[in-house]
Formats: C-alpha cells, sequence, structure tokens
C-alpha cells in the first residue's frame, strides 16, 4: 500500500492511498464467496453456478465498490497509522480511482497553537470602590422589598404598581393577553416592551387606553420584530409604595439576629458590595487577558470543532430534545441551518479560547493533583449534611472526576493568566 499526505489549510491533510491490485483483487474474492453463496442464478441452484456466469448477474460494478468499501476501514486506519495522523473526528472520504484503486481522505487533525510573546500581556485590574450610591441603591431595593402597597385614587405614577389587564396584536394576531395581572412600574425598567409602563402614566383607576408601539428590532419572537402593534390597556386598581425608613426598625425586618441596628445592615451590605465588585473586576479582567491571549495567539484548527460547539449551544438553549428543538425553528420563524449560522461566531470565539487556554495550560505547566481534585469533592458536599457520603459517591465517579478536573484546571489557568497579566509572575516555570 503507497500513501502519500498533503497538508491542507485549517488543520486537515489528504491521505492519498493506492491499494495494491493483489490486495483489492483478495477483497473481491471475499465478497464474490459471500454474495456468490446467496445467488440464484436461472437454472443453477444457489452457489453452484460458474464463477463468470455469476459474476455476470452479479455485475462487475457492484463486486467492485462492495471491495473497495469493505477495504476502506483497514486501508484508512493503516495509513493514519503509518503517517502519523492525530486525526480528531471522522475522515470524509474525498475521492475513488480504480485503476488502480487509490482512495483520497480529508482529515481533521489535531489544532496548532501559537502563543506568541504571551508573558507581555498586561491588563489593568478595576478598582473595586463602593460608593455612597452604591449602598443608597442597595437599601432602596431592600426598602422596597419591605414595603407596603396602600390602594390610592389618583393617576398612574412611577413607582406605583398597578392590577389591570394588558392584551396585545399586530396584524390583527393577538401575542399577549395578561387579565388581572400586577405591575410594578420603575422608571428606567421595560415592562415587557419599551414605552409600555410609560402608557399607563397618568391613568386612573377603571380607565381604558388604546396605544401603538413599535416591538423592538430584537424581540425574542422573531416575526414580530420591528413591527407596530396595538396594545389595549386597562386599569382595576392603583397602589402606591411606602417604604419603611432607613433605621434600626428596617434593619431587623431583615434579619433581627444579625442586623439588630442600621449600621451592623450597613457594614454587611457594603462588606457584600466589596466582594462583589471585586468578583466583577476579576471576571472582567481575566476575560480581557483571554481576548488579547486570543489576539496575539496564531491558530490553525479543523471546521469541524466550531460544528461541536455549535452543537453544544444548541443543547444549552433548547435541551437535546430533537422534537422540542424543531418547535423552537418554528416558533422563531428558522431554519436550523439559519439558526446554526447565528450561533456560529459565539462558537468560533469560545473554540479559540479554549485552545489558547489549553495550550497555556501547558506551557505553564498547570496541572491539578489528586490532592486538589479530593479538597474540591470535599467542598462540594460539604453543605449536603448526613447526605454528604452519598453526594460524594455520586461525585466521585469516572465523569464526576474528570468535570472536577477540568473545572480546576480552567479555574487555575485563569488564576495564572491573571497574574501574568498583572504582571505578578517575572520566571517562566521549566
Amino acid at each position: 500500500m503507497k500513501v502519500t499526505l498533503e497538508r491542507l489549510p485549517e488543520s486537515r491533510v489528504q491521505l492519498h492511498i493506492e491499494v495494491e491490485p493483489e490486495r483489492v483483487e483478495k477483497s473481491r474474492d471475499a465478497v464474490y464467496r459471500r454474495l456468490a453463496a446467496k445467488t440464484r442464478v436461472p437454472g443453477f441452484r444457489p452457489g453452484k453456478a460458474p464463477r463468470a456466469m455469476t459474476e455476470k448477474y452479479i455485475g462487475h460494478d457492484r463486486l467492485l465498490n462492495d471491495a473497495i468499501e469493505k477495504l476502506i476501514p483497514d486501508v484508512y486506519n493503516e495509513a493514519i497509522e503509518s503517517q502519523d495522523v492525530d486525526a480528531i473526528a471522522q475522515p470524509e472520504l474525498d475521492a475513488i480511482e480504480l485503476d488502480p484503486v487509490v482512495l483520497k481522505f480529508i482529515v481533521a487533525v489535531r489544532p496548532t497553537v501559537d502563543l506568541g510573546d504571551y508573558r507581555s500581556i498586561r491588563v489593568a485590574k478595576d478598582p473595586a470602590e463602593v460608593t455612597g450610591e452604591m449602598l443608597t441603591e442597595q437599601l432602596l431595593l431592600l426598602r422596597r422589598r419591605h414595603a407596603t402597597q396602600v390602594p390610592v385614587e389618583r393617576p398612574v405614577q412611577w413607582n406605583d404598581v398597578i392590577t389591570g389587564d394588558v392584551s396585545g396584536t399586530t396584524e390583527g394576531e393577538a401575542f399577549v393577553e395578561d387579565t388581572d395581572a400586577e405591575f410594578p412600574l420603575h422608571e428606567g425598567v421595560t415592562l415587557f416592551v419599551p414605552g409600555l409602563a410609560e402608557a399607563f402614566l397618568g391613568m386612573n383607576k377603571g380607565e381604558d387606553k388604546d396605544v401603538e408601539i413599535t416591538m423592538p428590532e430584537d424581540f425574542r419572537v422573531e416575526r414580530l420584530a420591528g413591527k407596530p402593534a396595538a396594545f389595549h390597556l386597562h386599569v382595576k386598581e392603583v397602589k402606591e409604595e411606602q417604604l419603611p425608613d432607613e433605621d434600626d426598625e428596617l434593619a431587623q425586618m431583615v434579619n433581627p439576629d444579625e442586623f439588630p441596628t442600621m449600621d451592623s445592615l450597613r457594614e454587611r451590605i457594603t462588606k457584600d458590595l466589596k466582594e462583589s465588585l471585586e468578583q466583577q473586576a476579576t471576571a472582567k479582567q481575566q476575560q480581557e487577558a483571554v481576548d488579547k491571549l486570543v489576539e496575539a495567539a496564531t491558530l490553525e484548527y479543523p471546521r469541524v470543532l466550531v460544528e461541536r460547539e455549535i452543537d453544544h449551544l444548541v443543547r444549552d438553549s433548547v435541551g437535546s430534545d430533537q422534537g422540542q428543538y424543531l418547535a423552537y425553528l418554528q416558533r422563531i420563524g428558522r431554519s436550523e441551518a439559519d439558526y446554526r449560522e447565528t450561533l456560529r461566531d459565539v462558537a468560533e470565539l469560545r473554540v479559540k479560547r479554549s485552545l489558547v487556554l489549553n495550550q497555556l495550560a501547558e506551557a505553564e505547566g498547570v496541572d491539578v493533583s489528586a490532592e486538589e481534585i479530593e479538597e474540591e469533592l470535599d467542598s462540594l458536599v460539604a453543605p449536603m449534611g448526613d447526605d454528604a457520603p452519598r453526594f460524594r459517591e455520586m461525585f466521585a465517579t469516572g465523569e464526576g472526576v474528570s468535570t472536577i478536573r477540568r473545572t480546576l484546571l480552567s479555574r487555575k489557568t485563569l488564576d495564572r493568566l491573571t497574574a501574568i497579566a498583572s504582571g505578578e509572575l517575572e520566571e517562566k516555570p521549566e
């Protein structure tokens, strides 16, 4: 068997395999014996007709095609082994030539990643400062959570809670019908579509109103996007929020054991805000560092990786139920090909990020020890109390440990990248 290999773009190779005639004939003979045993030639019992007559009856083309098809798996496996091809997907049979028999395969192989001078990447971390406005906003949310709602006889204002009916149609088709629903109206907060909350302002109890609102271009139901819609509003009751004062009584409403005073509540909110801002700043720094890592890297990878990532995105969004998937496509008015295309950019970016982070882990010698996996298992099951041993047994399966290892490796790799981007690491590990 003569094998030649040609490198193609996008981490692919073409295998050109010329199969020796003796091997083809041997396969053809095996196919003949199998088919002849069950072929009925007129005037002869099965398997008893002369070979020339049986071959003519079966068909020379069929014998050769079946012989080649029978050879393909073994020939391909021998070829990739002899050429040391690191295939990552099923091959594509690109062409078959018959005289002599030549098979041409297109094979996706492992990506190549060059990170460049990744150690020079620098990303500053945003300061995590809790402002007075942030504290006031959080306290206002708490006060609203413990507010009382009192019916009022006046026109609707911001921060009121109204009970009423809303119906909407576009081009004669009804797409929303809410009756006896409660609608909190807060300035800057969208109620279903932009402009609907504002339409309620100034209405009185018992009043009806018809308004026309153009649906947003990015509305989740694509067939309605950008179209004019007619809404009918009816107000049944108007309630006013009465907020509790910002005092010790409010703190005790939240949790009398933890917050006996307003000062103790403010301290906790400030602490929680600080932690949240720190996490956001770290996540932003990591994201920017990964983006710079991708930008600096030279990547070559097969398209099949992007298609697989699109498959993951589809499953994440609509599950693995094919019927549910098709129903969703019908609901949004898209074909499967169109919908997959909308996910391509996201999938491509995810593939690039995954490749550079995997290469960074290898370049920096980032690994996960058995002890770290055990510690992670302990932390996962600790909140389970008496059920912890049972959950630990569930997580400690081969698949579970593999998932934990990937999670830890990703976390450690991002931590290492953050340290590089912050200028904290001087020497590269051996």
